[in-house]
């Protein structure tokens, strides 16, 4: 239910710009999610389809861009995209420590990919 609850923040964020603004009809809603938020994007358009009934934003696109996750080595300051071992199953390769890909610590720190923000709103103006 984790994408639901998301659903429901971007419903909520989106409606209240919208009322804000004098808009006719919201059409679509541009989205960043974070690699490390683990929202699943499809399951994401699923809830928000559901969330956004009979309201403002029913029946718009959420378009959503996925962010890649960033970390920062604390041993040689490596600062890049996490690289997965291919040996692990898709399902655990998420949970493994993040080794540097430079020097193979794991004294990493995340620095990108638990973003979840609206980037911006498409709609229609009254007039």
């Amino acid at each position: 239910m984790h994408e639901f609850s998301a659903a429901c923040s971007i419903v909520d964020a989106a409606v209240a710009a919208a009322e804000s603004h004098n808009v006719k009809r919201v059409t679509s809603v541009n989205v960043e999610i974070g690699e490390f938020t683990f929202l699943i994007p499809e399951q994401l358009e699923f809830n928000f389809e559901i969330a956004s009934k009979d309201t403002i934003i029913e029946g718009a696109t959420l378009k959503i861009t996925k962010v890649k996750g960033r970390i920062k080595c604390q041993e040689c300051g490596y600062e890049g995209e996490t690289r997965v071992d291919p040996e692990l199953p898709p399902q655990l390769a998420l949970f493994a420590p993040m080794k540097c890909p430079e020097c193979g610590s794991s004294s990493t720190v995340i620095i990108g990919g638990k973003e979840f923000v609206i980037t911006n709103i498409e709609a229609e103006v009254e007039e």
